[in-house]
């Protein structure tokens, strides 16, 4: 269960910037409250949250920081890679952008807080880039983690502090020896290198590989990213096995209760990757059918493509981070996506759903709580993005914020900011006055 990420000097956001999924104190809603125990505590975390804000205004950008944090953390280094194996194009290329207008380098931070396996973690991660447009070899200049509230380790460039690790006996390694301790920390800090991670090198190999086995399955198993909101054909999450093709009923149910009606759908090996294939004639254990792409419309590709990561998400009790979860596809498709995960008797593993959005219609007190619902705003004089929530607002004075009132309309009359007044008249008219 994710119940915090924060970033700093990343892409549009300059300053620190949390997004938080501890419930506020609402006192008159309590659906959509997750409870999950760890060391004999017990915390709580939004179900969901729902992302709003202009275009450019860094809504993509937070998504795009947990992906790249994400894919740091399991391959245990800050390098740009050639391979495509997380089939992701913004973490493919590590997309490392510090904030563009700032006027002197500063470290880009990113933070996770989670539970997993009856544990939390918060690892935070500092990374020297330089400024914007210059070349610079990137650095690693600190790492913290913090397990089940108590500090474990500090990481510094040329520097590492390792805490009692008493309070976390039973996460180290079998043969860990206390007696040993120095003789390991001097190891490690001599084998510190400037863009490989402690965590997932010297922690993982001297005190504590079930620390790092859980944080690195969380995030590869149970921290779903989706970047590109216009990536129809999503690579799905379903092993075919030696099988040529494979007919999934459970994606084929979902289209058929969305209406897409007379056509099943059916993966099949092509040079060693999968294709989604619709199909028109199926006997003897064959099928027939054309490349999904060619014969189906966008918002049909767009279900089919991402009923998977919810079926798993499901499943798995996992975070799902989509990025425009709604494009291409109705909004009543979408309200029920979400009540699933509002619904406990179906959502019995606790999953998340987080997605950002331009649809209004979903800016409603009866689909969401108050502090699921998430503001990006850029100020236009320091170009920095800040992320709020609608709880933020006071529930008295001359803009009150309350479960009747009417999100919607409030958002458009700019009481919530996140929204900006356009109007391409005067630039059209001069258009066409200048066209011959």
């Amino acid at each position: 269960m994710l119940l915090k990420f924060r970033c700093k000097n990343f892409k549009t956001f300059k300053e620190d910037t949390v997004f938080s999924l501890i419930p506020d104190n609402i006192q008159d809603i309590s659906y959509s409250v997750l409870e999950k125990s760890y060391s004999n505590k017990t915390s709580k975390g939004l179900c969901s949250a729902v992302i709003y804000g202009p275009n450019a205004s860094g809504k993509t950008s937070i998504i795009n920081a947990m992906s790249c944090f994400k894919q740091i953390i399991l391959r245990g280094n800050i390098e740009n890679v050639e391979d495509n194996r997380y089939d992701d194009y913004v973490s493919q290329n590590m997309g490392l952008i510090p904030f563009a207008f700032s006027t002197e380098p500063t470290p880009v931070e990113f933070e996770i807080e989670f539970i997993y396996e009856n544990n939390k973690y918060d690892y935070e991660l500092k990374i020297d880039l330089g400024l914007f447009d210059s070349e610079y070899d990137r650095k690693i200049v600190s790492e913290k983690l913090i397990v089940n509230n108590y500090d474990v380790f500090e990481r510094t460039k040329d520097n590492i502090t390792i805490n009692s690790l008493t309070k976390i006996s039973d996460l180290l390694l079998e043969q860990f020896d206390s007696k040993l301790a120095k003789k390991n920390l001097e190891v490690a800090t001599s084998n510190l290198q400037t863009k490989e991670l402690f965590l997932t090198s010297d922690f993982d190999s001297y005190y504590s590989k079930k620390i790092v086995n859980n944080i690195k399955n969380w995030l590869k198993n149970n921290f779903i990213v989706v970047n590109k909101s216009n990536y129809k054909n999503l690579k799905p999450i379903v092993d075919i096995g030696k099988n040529e093709a494979f007919i999934d009923k459970n994606i084929n149910d979902i289209a058929k209760e969305a209406g897409i009606i007379g056509t099943d759908f059916c993966y099949a090996k092509e040079d060693n990757k999968m294709k989604l294939i619709s199909v028109f004639d199926k006997n003897d254990n064959k099928v027939k059918g054309l490349p999904s792409e060619e014969v189906e419309s966008v918002g049909t590709l767009r279900l089919i493509g991402i009923s998977p990561y919810i079926i798993v998400a499901l499943q798995r009790g996992a975070t799902l981070v989509m990025d425009e979860l709604d494009s291409s596809l109705h909004p009543m498709i979408i309200m029920n996506i979400i009540s699933v995960f509002h619904n406990d008797e179906i959502n019995k593993n606790k999953a998340q759903l987080i997605f950002n959005t331009h649809n209004p219609i979903f800016l409603n007190g009866h689909l969401f709580r108050r502090d699921e619902i998430k503001f990006v705003e850029k100020e236009k004089n320091t170009k920095s993005a800040t992320i709020y929530s609608l709880s933020d607002f006071k529930t008295n004075g001359k803009t009150p914020v309350r479960n009747t009132t009417d999100y919607m309309r409030n958002y458009f009359i700019n009481r919530y900011g996140a929204i900006e007044d356009i109007d391409f008249s005067d630039i059209f008219e001069r258009i066409v006055k200048g066209s011959i």
